[in-house]
């Protein structure tokens, strides 16, 4: 398990930095077509959808940037009126069987409807009963931008997902997984992230990366996920006062990830690797 509670308040506090994201694999995330985000928009906001910005440009979302309000006004009367344009802006939508193995849901992801602390984002999670879409929740910091379904043992499907962040000297690449029957915070769900930083402070110079990642079948219906990752640390104490900061050997490493239950374990094989981007 990686450890990360020194770092998720350090981060929360900081100015953004977060790098641009290079993805690893391809994502099943549809872009938010009208077709595919109106019916499902429709649901919890009715006639407060919009479909343009307030500088006048296309979007698709609702006129009232909090999704937890605009989902606590379905049951008692609004206590203000719909903005004219769209504030929470839908970003993506993905569909699969994520609260059972024969429910049809839908998760769409918002842009920048949420602060740093939540890594700027937050899913909407909705089920269709009777042939209707119907809102189950809103969480803020379950980001599911860039994401692929996985099939667990009994049919229901996790994502498994990639994100970038940043502050505070630190630039963050992660792996994570969102099971919709117990949603965390992105970094409370880590399969593996790169952490790099530069700064005697932090400990040294760390440079690390995720440069690919590919999913296997291993047998007997179980996937195999494989991470191509590369790193590099040089320890230095708070103190070093040398003029310019040493730039370490970054050597590539394989790690392959096997589910367990619902998350995803490290093999006995490639432990050792892991270990360096923090894994225990």
């Amino acid at each position: 398990m990686l450890r990360l509670g020194w770092m998720i308040p350090v981060l929360a506090l900081s100015a953004w930095s977060s790098p641009k994201l290079q993805p690893t694999f391809a994502s099943e995330v549809n872009a938010p077509e009208e077709s595919l985000i109106l019916p499902l928009l429709k649901a919890p906001c009715g006639d407060g959808v919009r479909t343009v910005t307030a500088k006048g440009d296309r979007a698709l979302g609702c006129g009232d940037g909090s999704m937890d309000e605009i989902l606590a006004s379905r049951k008692r009367p609004r206590r203000y009126p719909w903005m004219p344009y769209v504030l929470w802006k839908a970003d993506g939508v993905i569909f699969g069987h994520f609260l059972s193995a024969t429910s049809e849901d839908a998760a769409v992801n918002c842009l920048a409807c949420d602060g740093h602390a939540e890594l700027y984002g937050g899913t909407l999670l909705l089920t269709r009963r009777s042939g209707e879409w119907e809102p189950v929740w809103y969480k803020a910091g379950v980001i599911t931008r860039h994401c692929r379904r996985v099939a667990l043992n009994d049919g229901r499907q996790i994502l498994f997902c990639e994100e970038t962040d940043g502050g505070m000297g630190h630039s963050i690449h992660g792996l994570y997984t969102v099971d919709f029957a117990n949603p965390k915070f992105a970094w409370d769900s880590v399969v593996l992230m790169a952490d790099s930083y530069s700064e005697a402070m932090l400990g040294g110079v760390q440079k690390q990366s995720i440069e690919r990642v590919a999913f296997e079948d291993s047998g007997g219906g179980r996937i195999l996920v494989r991470v191509w990752a590369r790193h590099g640390r040089i320890k230095l104490r708070p103190d070093y006062e040398g003029a310019r900061l040493p730039t370490p050997k970054v050597s590539s490493y394989e790690i392959d990830f096997q589910l367990d239950g619902a998350t995803f374990q490290s093999t006995p094989e490639t432990a050792t690797a892991a270990r360096l981007f923090g894994l225990r």
